[in-house]
């Protein structure tokens, strides 16, 4: 169950900076109704994240229960599974969602933006110009490919080859966001919070920033480390406070009151 709500949360960040950047390249109707339904995603994954939250303090509860009688939690436990199943099942269709609305932005961005390299040149003269003619293109969509299957170290590994061989392109800071996600949903989170410091420290204009920020916080929660998270979320408030992370991390910091 853990390891859906780290995918749909991974895919509402992969979102939210495609649909930005999709605006653009990508036609005004299509943009807009791509937003509209990321709004809609957003919204939904959180009131489903509140209900997981609140199935957990139940079963938490439940447990440290002394006065509850075996059959009575037997009995409890199972209506507590089921409800959980149910749950997790939606995520599951969220996740499956936003994966293949992230799919879509995608597809069109890479079919409307200029070559990786000086955007006066060729195609064919960017590649020819690297070593060993990689092609920029491919070596990013093939680390993309691995990182919606769970193919983590993967692509991590394959997203830092992107960053050695084209640290300048046009989605380097995705290439090295995509580089914490592959930290944040194995469950390292210290790993994470150092990758995704370095998308704002190298890419401090970048429109990954705001993503990286919130997963800052949520590394920091996870480490149990509140003050730090809540420290982050003010932050990306403060400085993106238009933007879909600013309004979970408000989420999140009213949900501490």
């Amino acid at each position: 169950m853990i390891r859906h709500r780290h995918l749909a949360l991974s895919a509402v960040a992969a979102l939210t900076a495609a649909a930005a950047i999709a605006a653009g390249c990508a036609p005004g109707g299509y943009y807009r109704s791509s937003q509209s339904t990321l709004d809609s995603l957003i919204v939904l994954q959180n009131q489903t994240t509140k209900r997981v939250d609140s199935v957990e303090k139940k079963i938490d509860a439940t447990r440290e229960g002394g006065q509850v009688t075996r059959a009575g939690a037997d009995t409890r436990f199972r209506e507590i599974s089921q409800r959980l199943d149910v749950i997790d099942g939606k995520l599951d269709a969220l996740t499956a969602r936003m994966t293949q609305l992230v799919q879509k932005v995608d597809a069109v961005r890479y079919k409307s933006a200029p070559p990786a390299g000086d955007a006066g040149g060729t195609r064919d003269s960017v590649v020819g110009g690297v070593s060993g003619g990689n092609d920029p293109e491919a070596l990013y969509q093939a680390a993309y490919t691995d990182i919606a299957a769970g193919r983590y170290k993967l692509a991590r590994e394959s997203f830092q080859t992107y960053l050695k061989q084209f640290p300048d392109t046009e989605v380097a800071d995705n290439a090295q966001y995509w580089i914490g996600e592959s930290y944040y949903a194995t469950g390292d989170f210290t790993s994470a919070i150092a990758e995704f410091n370095k998308v704002i420290e190298a890419y401090p204009k970048g429109d990954k920033v705001p993503a990286a920020m919130y997963k800052i916080g949520l590394s920091h929660a996870r480490l149990k480390n509140p003050n730090e998270a809540n420290k982050t979320y003010r932050a990306l408030i403060q400085r993106y406070p238009k933007s879909p992370e600013a309004a979970a991390a408000r989420e999140r910091l009213a949900a501490k009151q």
